[in-house]
């Protein structure tokens, strides 16, 4: 089991709760904190061991992540950006003492027939060989899991889901070594 936390970002979510939108980072890290302090407790008599996995791409969230996580699971991303961001996360956990907390992304997985692009083309799109490097070009930096998320948005690609289990069985066949 996995216990993944991010502050949210739907304003309409907030709103029909009654909660403020803009408190929603400071109501996250008390309620991960209070998680924490009370698994500290019953680790007295049985042990507590769910990673918790912070999501987000903000600097905040790098800050929630070094502070209360155990990984930092980043969504969707270039890996320009991801190298940008793994050092800001690398300073942020020295300025705190803390270790760089382990690393669990989650990528798009949108396989083409041809070659994706441009500076904007996200980790996980792209031919099979772009995928297959953008996992190798993650391993190297680290994340020792990856997440493959094959749905662009669309709720009702979930309706319809022939299409990510293809491409998810596709990656599954490059038989990629774990380190």
């Amino acid at each position: 089991m996995v216990l993944g936390a991010g502050v949210g970002w739907a304003r309409e979510e907030f709103a029909a709760l009654g909660v403020p939108f803009h408190q929603r980072g400071a109501l996250t890290d008390e309620y991960l904190q209070t998680i924490r302090t009370a698994w500290e407790h019953v680790g007295d008599y049985r042990t507590v061991n769910i990673p918790l996995w912070i999501g987000g791409n903000s600097d905040a969230a790098l800050r929630r992540a070094v502070r209360l996580g155990d990984a930092w699971h980043p969504l969707r991303f270039t890996l320009p950006w991801f190298r940008a961001a793994l050092e800001r996360l690398t300073t942020i956990a020295n300025e705190h003492g803390r270790p760089v907390p382990a690393l669990q992304p989650r990528i798009a997985l949108r396989l083409t027939p041809s070659p994706v692009t441009g500076p904007d083309r996200l980790a996980g799109e792209g031919t099979i060989d772009q995928v297959a490097d953008d996992l190798e070009q993650l391993r190297l930096l680290g994340a020792d899991t990856v997440l493959l998320d094959p749905f662009n948005g669309d709720p009702d690609e979930t309706l319809r889901p022939g299409d990510a289990w293809r491409d998810l069985a596709a990656v599954a066949a490059l038989d990629i070594a774990v380190p």
